[in-house]
């Protein structure tokens, strides 16, 4: 009788610490990993980015070339979607286009504003020479653009490639995967659907070369696929 009694507790203390071990990892619903929040996103790019206006070529606004309309441009269509998750978070975006042209004279210094956000998004490669880009270590260059950008070494990247081939295009392409960053490809949108361009809609063929809204959708839509999981909906 006594070895029954001993048998019966031993069981219930099992199925007690068992109860315990439940209740003590709770999964909650829409967890996610313990990821840093962003509330700061930088995005530098060129004149798809944003381009002043420019009366010479036909260009009377201020937004990424060739958008109908700010809210069309790229930038401004990852800032909707963003806002609609986190109305908090702050996106800076500006042209770098004269690194592009001049990466080996660039004065870093000038982007201070946009160092350590918590999201990096790079977007070049059009304006950058591709006769000459490989010989003048242009990817040396590109790492120095990162590594001042993300001088603290917290920020998550994403790289992107140019709207318009280029050998340059596979370097960067090779430079994200060296660096584990996650990596946006465009250029097969420019190449592969007339569309996506704003050709016939502005008489200098420069402008009417840069993304039409078809094509500023078309971008804002790939990139937004790499940022997305930084910004879990929990639902």
């Amino acid at each position: 009788m006594t070895y029954i009694k001993m048998l019966m507790g031993a069981l219930i203390m099992t199925l007690f610490v068992a109860a315990a071990c439940v209740k003590a990892k709770p999964v909650e619903k829409g967890e996610t990993s313990s990821a840093k929040k962003i509330k700061r996103i930088a995005i530098l790019g060129n004149s798809i980015v944003a381009h002043p206006v420019k009366a010479e070529i036909g260009w009377n606004w201020d937004w990424g070339m060739a958008a109908s309309a700010r809210d069309s441009d790229f930038v401004h269509l990852l800032i909707a979607r963003v806002h609609q998750i986190d109305p908090a978070v702050e996106v800076q975006y500006g042209s770098i286009a004269t690194f592009e042209q001049d990466y080996e004279q660039y004065d870093f210094a000038q982007l201070a504003k946009y160092k350590n956000a918590d999201l990096i998004i790079i977007k070049i490669s059009e304006n950058v020479d591709a006769q000459t880009a490989e010989k003048r270590g242009f990817i040396g260059y590109y790492d120095k653009l990162l590594n001042y950008l993300n001088a603290g070494k917290k920020s998550q990247v994403i790289i992107s490639d140019g709207f318009w081939p280029s050998p340059v295009n596979d370097q960067i392409k090779a430079f994200a995967g060296s660096k584990n960053y996650p990596f946006v490809s465009l250029y097969d949108l420019y190449r592969d659907d007339p569309l996506n361009s704003a050709k016939g809609k502005f008489a200098h063929e420069g402008v009417s070369n840069h993304p039409s809204d078809q094509g500023m959708r078309n971008i804002a839509t790939r990139i937004w696929a790499r940022m997305a999981p930084y910004f879990p909906t929990n639902k």
